[in-house]
């Protein structure tokens, strides 16, 4: 029980997840789920560097031996196509090898969700089972029918980078105020084809979470009086205004934020590099 979701942004790949995981339908516990590999904090890569997102629904121990071997067999891959075709049959090569030694119907079940970014390209690709299809959207898990019906309204493929990180952080919060089996820490990955890849600061995801619950709290009203005609036209223009006001106050707040956060961002110690 989970939601994972991933989208194509104009030069990137956006993946996100929450950390529920539950055991036997009884009990849950929190685990991280996504995963970016190699590990970002050695240093910011560049546009050529292969850098690889995964997430999985399922069988929790299954999910992660395809990640695990997944990214063991691409990590020296020489191109981006190589990387994306390496993923692939490496999905299909544990299905084939593991399916060897289960009893029939014994093999756990997962779905995968990873992008892929190398030499300035990247890709978004689900895994249900030993298939993979390249998409520009997909969702996973118990809360993919909410992320779809939300992402199929506001997702555009060519929409930039920091639109894509909200609309993540909005599917994140959505689903795990509203799926029964979603939960957690919301945690948000990009892959950047220009470079800088990685794990989002997860205090800018919480307060994207924040400012996401204000606004859309603002234009519920909106949303119920633009249509209603019975209202004053003078009436309709002073909820209009208020409501803009009520929109740009929470932007200069954001932006301050912004500010602090970007200023806490620039004086953490330098990465180390890699080996």
């Amino acid at each position: 029980m989970t939601i994972v979701a991933g989208m194509r942004f104009n030069g990137g790949v956006i993946l996100c997840a929450d950390t529920q995981e539950t055991i036997d339908q009884y009990s849950k516990t929190w685990t991280p789920k996504l995963v970016v590999k190699p590990q970002p904090w050695y240093a910011k890569d560049s546009p050529d560097d292969l850098m690889v997102a995964m997430a999985g629904a399922g069988e929790g121990p299954w999910v992660d031996k395809l990640t695990e071997r997944a990214w063991e067999d691409v990590k020296e891959a020489r191109s981006f196509e190589n990387a994306c075709a390496g993923m692939e049959e490496s999905i299909k090569e544990s299905y084939r090898h593991y399916g060897a030694i289960f009893q029939p119907g014994a093999m756990p079940s997962a779905e995968l969700l990873y992008g892929v970014k190398m030499q300035a390209k990247s890709g978004l690709f689900r895994a249900s089972g030993p298939l993979v299809k390249e998409l520009d959207y997909a969702a996973i898990g118990a809360g993919r029918h909410l992320a779809d019906f939300l992402t199929d309204r506001l997702h555009q493929r060519y929409f930039p980078g920091p639109q894509a990180v909200i609309l993540a952080a909005y599917v994140l919060f959505q689903c795990i105020e509203h799926v029964d089996g979603c939960g957690g820490d919301k945690h948000i990955a990009a892959l950047n084809e220009a470079g800088d890849s990685g794990m989002l600061d997860p205090v800018r995801i919480d307060f994207l979470v924040t400012q996401l619950r204000d606004v859309q709290d603002a234009a519920a009203d909106l949303l119920l009086s633009a249509p209603d005609f019975s209202m004053r036209p003078e009436d309709f223009d002073e909820g209009m205004k208020s409501l803009i006001e009520r929109i740009k106050e929470m932007r200069r707040t954001g932006e301050h934020m912004k500010k602090l956060l970007d200023e806490m961002r620039t004086r953490r110690p330098e990465p180390v590099p890699r080996p």
